[in-house]
């Protein structure tokens, strides 16, 4: 979303991925309503809107008295009057294809497939100079071969197209060790954006000081709340025993 912003304003700017494909199955596949009004401020949201499934109302489900289980009820997916739109799920490889669409339509921005940062500097003396000159983040970047940007696969043999799901354990600095042979390059920036997630590497280069805030789970939310619903229905199913 920043680099869309970016290219409208015609600033330079590189955006680098380890990944040697665009994401074609995603883990973020829901968009609320006030991400599509940012879409509609792209110019995409139509795009979105008319691919997209749309969250119509949720039913809940509990246990009766006899410990099965029930549909107790339907709400609305999204309040009445708050919104032209209402919550949608797109799956992130289309998502990703409009943000792409969007840069290359305003001003050729484009993502640049096989490169990993393996070093970053920040030259505290450059940032509080403030001339147009100054450059104060170098930032070191290494090529990967076709292997070494080929995604480990996401626990399954089908092609997902992705790294490993953010609860594992990133793998930049295992790439980096084994691509030190090959050849980089070294480019002076204004600014650098981390977007790497809850491992960010970007964030440890930075040193101490910089600690991811909030609260870290290994528990992804369907499944858990999945697993307490039926937990719930043994539970009361023990009872009636």
């Amino acid at each position: 979303m920043l680099s869309a912003w970016l290219s409208v304003l015609r600033i330079p700017t590189r955006i680098i991925d380890k990944r040697g494909t665009k994401i074609f199955n995603g883990q973020a596949d829901g968009l609320q309503c006030r991400t599509l009004e940012i879409f509609d401020s792209f110019g995409f949201a139509d795009r979105a809107w008319k691919e997209a499934n749309h969250m119509v109302e949720f039913c809940m489900w509990n246990p009766d008295g006899e410990g099965k289980l029930r549909r107790s009820d339907r709400v609305p997916n999204t309040p009445q009057g708050i919104s032209r739109y209402q919550e949608v799920v797109l799956t992130q490889g289309r998502i990703e294809r409009f943000f792409l669409d969007h840069m290359k339509e305003n001003g050729g921005l484009e993502v640049e497939r096989g490169v990993l940062p393996e070093e970053l500097k920040f030259d505290r003396g450059q940032a509080e100079n403030e001339s147009e000159d100054s450059y104060p983040v170098t930032v070191k970047l290494r090529h990967l071969s076709d292997d070494e940007a080929t995604p480990a696969q996401n626990n399954t043999s089908v092609p997902d197209g992705l790294f490993r799901s953010s609860l594992a354990k990133d793998d930049t600095d295992d790439l980096i060790r084994r691509s030190q042979h090959k050849g980089g390059e070294t480019v002076r920036a204004k600014y650098v954006v981390g977007c790497d997630g809850a491992h960010s590497w970007t964030r440890r280069q930075l040193g101490a000081g910089f600690e991811l805030e909030g609260e870290a789970t290994d528990l992804i939310w369907g499944k858990d709340m999945l697993v307490k619903v039926c937990e719930q229905s043994i539970l009361n199913k023990q009872q009636a025993f």
